[in-house]
């Protein structure tokens, strides 16, 4: 059974490493700025968020994905600044990414909605340790015991138009694909928006749509109900795109999501995911997800005191 798991999660792996090779997080409605970086400056304060992803709980050498990124306004109101690192594991393979954003943001009158277009430049570090794994044959060619790794530059681009109540937005972050990791080019298209329920509950939902050549594109959709502005909880599913809902033979997953604004400035949440689809999804512990965000206000420009939702 063991040897059967460890092959499944390496196929897993090779066939991501030729398809997606972008990490997905539960709490992507609180990770814009990985995949679009026309984001950074849009709330108009400077924001550090923290996300970290343990997949398939109880595999040895199962995917885990950690991510930080920090953003604010760079001069004045018009122009953003960040930049972000993710490090993800995934059996014998360590990538590591770290990537600069820079955005614009184009003021329509006195509306409220803004155009912003954004740049990423960056880089990606693949490595292969292979020194770790228990073969039958030692002397297999196909493993050599050898570090391989190397770092590939890349650059991305992004589109955000957003109001005070929604925002939709467009991106590829990495636009150079690689022969060494089989990289292929990812297309994301997010959009969400808050709607007041009562005075007391807001729901706020949100979509995250991937697409890229050799794989199935893959349509999120959260809702989140907030209360009174104070704790939020909700439900996630993940399916391929023209499906809607997640099943064994189409594969996808669901979520469960719940968190609290501990402060104006800080919030933590927490999700449990569970797949469909993958033949080892009966024998794993699910996907445990963490997030942290952590809010500067400008007192100076007198930003109201209340959650920022986007």
């Amino acid at each position: 059974m063991k040897k059967i798991i460890f092959i499944s999660l390496f196929i897993s792996f090779f066939f991501s490493g030729r398809s997606q090779q972008d990490a997905m997080f539960t709490f992507y409605m609180f990770n814009h700025q990985a995949v679009n970086p026309a984001y950074v400056g849009s709330r108009q304060i400077i924001n550090a968020t923290m996300l970290n992803r343990s997949q398939w709980t109880g595999f040895t050498g199962a995917p885990w994905s950690h991510t930080i990124s920090l953003n604010a306004p760079l001069i004045n109101e018009s122009l953003g600044f960040g930049f972000s690192f993710s490090n993800d594991v995934v059996g014998p393979a360590l990538l590591n990414n770290l990537t600069i954003d820079f955005a614009y943001h184009l003021k329509f009158n006195n509306s409220g909605h803004k155009l912003a277009m954004g740049v990423k430049a960056g880089g990606n570090h693949t490595r292969l340790d292979l020194n770790n794994l228990s073969l039958d044959n030692q002397v297999d060619p196909a493993f050599s015991p050898d570090n391989v790794g190397k770092f590939m530059p890349n650059y991305g681009f992004g589109l955000y138009y957003y109001a005070p109540k929604w925002y939709i937005g467009f991106s590829s972050p990495h636009l150079v694909n690689y022969d060494f990791n089989a990289t292929q080019r990812h297309y994301f298209l997010i959009a969400g928006a808050i709607f007041n329920i009562t005075e007391d509950i807001k729901l706020r939902p949100s979509s995250y749509i991937k697409v890229t050549q050799n794989a199935a594109s893959t349509l999120d959709l959260t809702g989140l109900f907030i209360f009174q502005d104070r704790l939020w909880a909700g439900l996630a599913f993940r399916a391929p795109f023209g499906a809607i809902i997640p099943t064994a033979s189409k594969g996808g997953g669901y979520a469960l999501l719940g968190g609290v604004n501990l402060s104006d400035q800080l919030s933590v949440g927490y999700s449990f995911g569970y797949s469909l689809g993958n033949q080892t999804f009966k024998y794993n512990g699910g996907t445990h997800e963490i997030s942290i965000r952590y809010d500067y206000l400008y007192k100076e420009k007198k930003v109201i005191k209340s959650p920022r939702y986007f």
